[in-house]
């Protein structure tokens, strides 16, 4: 999968195959050249379970885009099977009218779509246009970068990307004992996770797993608190690495 590799600041490598998925024809032929521009393959689909077909049929993207806004499967539910479908890929969504959660995918771009947009996201950073708003994009919403300075202060960079590692690795293995886990156990993997969060900065994560810790009421809302939980993690990892190296 796409590993988003970076050449230096301001050229990041874009991935090399894009899957864009969008029931407008005119925004899915305009994406299409905007991406190809860029260099990257670029295979359409008009809606999710096309795009899944797709995949089952041997379609293996580095990168999905895929609007929010579709008649039948989309938002965090397509999210949810895209990742099934293909682990580790990396998913943007895109909408004339961002949400202000935003469940499943890496980040969000505002349509209509610009190359510089495009241009952050593939170095996984937010969108120009998205970085004055209320979005979970936002790194100073993900992390709270001044406890990582103050890490980096007190460590060697290999010790601190060590412990940022290894909160990564440790966090992503809680989330999945989670989804099935029974209620006590359910909290204290929250609180575990919530410390370990808060020692490397990592807010939003922090926030999610007290909410978790604090008690949600149905199957419902731990599925999407979960699904929460894992969409900050992605976010987090996507900024950590790029500031350590990792």
């Amino acid at each position: 999968m796409y590993n988003r590799p970076n050449m230096g600041p301001g050229h990041p490598t874009p991935p090399r195959s894009v899957l864009v998925i969008d029931d407008d024809p005119v925004s899915l032929a305009l994406t299409g050249v905007l991406l190809e521009a860029q260099g990257c393959e670029v295979l359409q689909a008009i809606s999710g379970e096309q795009a899944l077909d797709q995949i089952s049929a041997g379609a293996a993207p580095d990168c999905i885009l895929a609007d929010l806004q579709m008649p039948t499967l989309a938002g965090a539910d397509l999210a949810r099977a895209l990742r099934q479908a293909v682990p580790g890929v990396l998913l943007l969504a895109m909408s004339a009218s961002p949400p202000t959660t935003l469940l499943g995918y890496d980040w969000v771009l505002r349509k209509p779509l610009s190359p510089e947009a495009l241009h952050d996201a593939f170095a996984c950073l937010p969108p120009d246009a998205a970085r004055n708003d209320p979005d979970p994009a936002d790194p100073a919403k993900v992390l709270d970068l001044a406890v990582l300075d103050r890490l980096d202060q007190a460590m060697s960079a290999n010790a601190l990307r060590e412990v940022v590692s290894t909160f990564l690795s440790d966090t992503r293995s809680r989330v999945e004992q989670m989804q099935n886990a029974d209620a006590e156990t359910l909290r204290r993997q929250a609180h575990t996770i919530k410390g370990g969060a808060a020692m490397v900065g990592a807010v939003q994560i922090s926030a999610v797993a007290s909410a978790i810790e604090t008690g949600i009421d149905y199957c419902g809302d731990r599925r999407q608190k979960l699904e929460e939980l894992e969409s900050c993690l992605r976010r987090a990892e996507v900024i950590l690495k790029g500031r350590l190296k990792i």
